[in-house]
């Protein structure tokens, strides 16, 4: 037995190894990644990475990240050539991997996943040349900011796994007959007829999540105006500033961005991008809004969430948020 035992520990480690020793494509186990959130490591040649071509990226990923009080950029690009593109840079949480050469035939994108770690966000962009690789960027900004985002978003998610909040989902379920997956560390501020309100406070920063419902009847109601009418009248009722006759509203002056989807079960869903301020006081800040409903529902469920924390930029604190509202659905 103990033979035999040993035979198979020593097969187990032997296929281990060989897949060890070949590409990081052919392995089975994938190391984890390394890197700080929202780093983008681009392989390019440093002369490439001064011209225009790589302005054109280094542009695309600096986009200030919107919904935020303050200039906040998307991404902070890290630029090496492609000789020092070795293992320990391999596992880099977000790639752009680039080559701009006339031996290329047509010049594309391709968006990958999981490359070389796990979980990887990984891009390859081939260019005839610098013109059409800077067209590349400029068509696809949107795409590329999105694919790295959502990326980000679901590491946070997955990070958030196993610590939540199971006495805040059991309410959510049987108040609204919806899951939201809610760390552990967020408490049940308010709770009245049609609205609860959940927060995680600190001495600096406060993040907080509100859900209501309200009578489905046409697909209108996802106007943006219609959503942020609708919004501002539940802040209003249930969300009191610090001073008296102080509320919650949304900072109009500012365009509220919306995004939509409806997948192929009629889910309907349009997500929210904006600021917030306090009427008659000086609070403010960013905040991301999930309404959705389907074709069986009489309501609409929004799960709303904001940050406050004045001393500090905002953009990983609101990732947060949206990693996890983003995870709401019909229980």
């Amino acid at each position: 037995m103990r033979k035999q035992l040993y035979i198979s520990l020593l097969i187990l480690l032997t296929v281990l190894t060989a897949c060890n020793t070949g590409s990081n494509k052919d392995r089975l186990i994938l190391t984890n990644i390394s890197g700080e959130p929202n780093d983008v490591l681009v392989v390019m040649e440093e002369m490439t990475w001064k011209n225009g071509a790589g302005k054109a990226l280094k542009t695309c990923l600096e986009e200030p990240y919107y919904g935020l009080p303050q200039i906040e950029r998307s991404f902070k690009p890290i630029q090496i050539e492609r000789t020092g593109f070795t293992n320990i840079f391999q596992i880099y949480r977000n790639i752009i991997d680039v080559n701009i050469s006339d031996k290329i035939k047509t010049s594309k994108i391709w968006y990958g996943n999981d490359v070389y770690a796990r979980p990887q966000a990984y891009l390859k962009i081939e260019a005839k040349n610098g013109v059409e690789f800077t067209q590349l960027i400029e068509n696809n900004k949107a795409k590329i900011l999105a694919f790295f985002k959502d990326a980000e978003v679901e590491r946070l998610q997955v990070a958030y796994k196993n610590r939540f909040s199971e006495t805040i989902m059991k309410h959510l379920r049987e108040k609204f007959n919806i899951k939201v997956d809610i760390p552990a560390n967020y408490k049940l501020e308010t709770d009245s007829n049609q609205f609860s309100w959940i927060s995680y406070e600190t001495p600096d920063l406060s993040q907080g999540i509100f859900v209501y419902e309200y009578a489905y009847g046409d697909t209108s109601q996802f106007n943006k105006e219609n959503l942020l009418a609708k919004r501002d009248e539940f802040l209003k009722r249930y969300v009191d500033g610090p001073t008296d006759d102080s509320y919650m509203q949304t900072e109009h002056r500012y365009p509220a961005r919306r995004t939509v989807n409806v997948d192929e079960n009629q889910f309907y869903s349009v997500y929210l991008e904006g600021l917030w301020r306090v009427e008659g006081d000086y609070m403010g800040g960013p905040f991301v809004s999930y309404s959705f409903t389907d074709k069986e529902s009489e309501k609409i469920i929004c799960v709303d969430a904001y940050v406050y924390c004045p001393k500090k930029d905002k953009r990983n604190f609101i990732m947060q948020m949206e990693s996890i509202i983003k995870t709401a659905r019909y229980n």
